[in-house]
């Protein structure tokens, strides 16, 4: 006598045609296996793929709308606390195809049909090591309280970066802290280890980033990390907190340690920001600049980081409002006993590891000629 099914088999048969989720099922594990980070179903096209950072065209044949209904089906049938797919017009939450991956799905209707956007959330947490960032970071994160930044553009990999630094602070930790995370979409899943972990999602479980950081003040959080700051209100709330002991920990858009500087400061009223600007001398603790490039051997991509630790020439800079220009020098200055680094170092060294082609390399530096004559004087 066979056993009953459990939830995920039961999840798996449930709405749309068995031929149909079939389908989708080997679609998805052809394309997580090839390493997608999201997958895009739409009516009229084929399945894509964003791989190594690139959309690309699966072999799945062009979708019909009755297609995308079913999958769209399927999957609000099996996902927690979803409506129907009658009474849905956009949907974003979790859900799980066994055996293959987790996902973020959001589906939407487009032109009468449905298209179903899916981010694979990755089972194995990233750590400092597997993306290149050094270990120096860690003691960052370790710090008691205090402003930790990671600055890129949407797509260069700060998610990841903060999940390496929650991750951290959850095994290594010398006493146990409770981290609030206040997120978008929360991609990585974090068991408490020897940190108490709170994830919290914007808009199912929070209003707003700026509600979430607020609650977490009062929900005894020794550390809280917030998804983006983005608004006046929710870089205060930071201060606030630092104010308060708490290490925090925000996304910031920005291509650099200075232009990361420059926006946060621009958040303060003019009158407030000579005291922002010293204030923000005493608090900082890191910021982490990174881009994702493509890998010389077109296998992927590789992070390139530009790493600011607090220490008394940065400080020096930061408490006179005409130096702030100096800081990439003084970056560059400090990396062989503060760990600091600027975006050309590591690209210099990214392109005699051989992991990033020179011409890639050359375009992005901040300065072209002055790279070049860097690497020539690495290279001898």
């Amino acid at each position: 006598m066979s056993s009953a099914p459990n939830v995920d088999e039961r999840r798996a048969r449930t709405g749309g045609t068995t031929a149909q989720v079939d389908r989708l099922l080997e679609i998805l594990r052809d394309a997580v296996q090839r390493g997608a980070s999201d997958i895009h179903i739409r009516a009229g096209d084929v399945v894509y793929a964003r791989i190594h950072g690139q959309l690309i065209g699966l072999e799945t044949g062009a979708l019909a709308a009755i297609d995308t209904r079913e999958i769209a089906s399927h999957m609000l049938a099996t996902a927690p606390n979803a409506p129907s797919v009658e009474e849905m017009q956009d949907y974003t939450g979790p859900w799980s195809a066994p055996g293959i991956a987790r996902f973020r799905i959001s589906i939407l209707k487009q032109r009468s049909s449905f298209m179903i956007v899916m981010r694979v959330i990755p089972d194995v947490l990233p750590t400092f090591e597997s993306l290149g960032l050094p270990a120096a970071v860690g003691r960052a994160a370790l710090a008691d309280f205090g402003l930790v930044l990671v600055a890129g553009i949407p797509g260069s990999g700060r998610s990841s970066t903060i999940a390496a630094l929650i991750h951290h602070l959850n095994t290594n930790a010398p006493t146990r802290r409770h981290i609030v995370s206040i997120e978008g979409s929360i991609e990585f899943l974090h068991r408490s280890q020897k940190c108490s972990v709170t994830q919290r999602e914007v808009g199912i479980d929070t209003e707003s980033y700026e509600a979430g950081i607020k609650s977490a003040l009062d929900q005894d959080a020794d550390v809280i990390v917030a998804g983006e700051f983005s608004t006046a209100e929710t870089v205060d709330l930071a201060f606030r907190a630092v104010e308060q002991g708490r290490l925090v920990i925000g996304k910031i858009q920005a291509t650099d340690a200075t232009t990361t500087i420059k926006s946060l400061l621009a958040h303060f009223p003019q009158d407030a920001y000579d005291a922002g600007r010293l204030h923000l001398a005493e608090t900082l603790r890191t910021v982490i600049a990174q881009r994702l490039l493509p890998r010389a051997d077109g296998q992927g991509r590789v992070l390139a980081s530009e790493l600011l630790f607090m220490h008394g020439a940065v400080r020096d800079v930061l408490n006179d409002p005409g130096r702030l220009s100096e800081l990439r020098q003084v970056l560059a200055d400090g990396r062989a006993t503060q760990g600091t680094q600027t975006f050309d170092q590591h690209l210099a060294d990214l392109v005699i590891a051989g992991k990033v082609a020179f011409e890639v390399a050359v375009v992005l530096a901040t300065n072209s000629l002055d790279f070049e004559l860097q690497l020539r004087g690495l290279r001898r």
